[in-house]
């Protein structure tokens, strides 16, 4: 199969305001669309895309719900009226709900509906928990940077985040003990989070995560590309598996952007500045386009 579109939608930290905008402005359907999402999960999210603050919509369980209904009001307004054979979508985190969602995979409400889901359960995980961005020399593919990542998260006694590309991974886990590997480690800065995402913390939300996913109706769509194995899916029970392992495990994104480094043109929905930096060490002459303005 030739290479298609590529469609990325963003994770959380990409939060902006505005983020909505454009594509609630410019499209009804959209804007039906957040008004839907919205009384199923019980949230203002045409408040929360057009209007909230930063400090509004960095809660955790505040953030996930807005950032998918954000992302999946960009493509509904912006995206191509269908998808091409050869396309592909994938999302950074809780940006994979999005790209089910615009795959075909998910119903866009229910991706909603199960992104308050996740926000709610990861903001409720116990333990005191951060996260730490580390820069490395550039690693010579996907496979030595995991490796290398693996490493030095055994030696400070973390967890492996996320493989952001060739010279940035992210550690998570104990407060402490991020703390301890930032004064230990050049180049590593603590991110402003409220707990350790994608590591052992979040084990105490994977039961109720699971069980909301095995009750969820997938579909049979195309493209969709898991946020933690860079691999296209085959079938419904790849997407799930995906979404599921993606609340505990490593977002392996520099093997996404390997795997559809022969993708074009590349679209971002949602806020999508922060996802399209990761992207560049990737692009060979490409170009992004942010579908609704950008955000960060």
């Amino acid at each position: 199969m030739s290479a298609g579109a590529l469609h990325l939608f963003p994770g959380q930290g990409s939060q902006a305001r505005g983020m909505g905008r454009r594509a609630l402005e410019h499209s009804p359907q959209a804007r039906r669309f957040v008004e839907e999402a919205s009384r199923a999960v019980d949230l203002d999210l045409e408040e929360l895309c057009l209007h909230a603050s930063l400090e509004e919509l960095t809660p955790t369980q505040v953030q996930q719900p807005a950032l998918t209904a954000a992302g999946l009001a960009d493509w509904i307004a912006f995206g191509p009226p269908t998808a091409g054979p050869g396309d592909r979508f994938a999302g950074h985190s809780i940006g994979a709900l999005a790209a089910a969602a615009a795959s075909g995979y998910l119903d866009l409400v229910e991706a909603v509906r199960l992104a308050r889901l996740r926000g709610r359960l990861m903001s409720q995980a116990p333990g005191r928990g951060s996260m730490l961005a580390v820069i490395s020399s550039r690693s010579e593919s996907q496979e030595a940077q995991l490796a290398w990542a693996r490493t030095l998260s055994e030696q400070q006694g973390l967890d492996v985040a996320a493989v952001n590309g060739p010279t940035q991974i992210v550690l998570s886990g104990d407060l402490d003990r991020v703390e301890e590997a930032a004064r230990a480690l050049p180049h590593a800065t603590v991110l402003r989070v409220s707990h350790g995402f994608h590591s052992r913390l979040m084990e105490p939300a994977q039961p109720e995560w699971t069980a909301a996913l095995d009750r969820t109706g997938f579909a049979h769509g195309s493209g969709y590309v898991g946020c933690t194995t860079g691999v296209t899916a085959g079938s419904p029970q790849d997407v799930r598996r995906d979404l599921r392992e993606g609340l505990r495990h490593t977002i392996r994104w520099a093997f996404v952007l390997a795997a559809t480094a022969d993708c074009t043109p590349i679209t971002v929905y949602g806020p999508g500045r922060t996802i399209a930096r990761l992207q560049r060490p990737y692009l060979r002459g490409r170009t992004i386009r942010l579908a609704g303005g950008g955000g960060r």
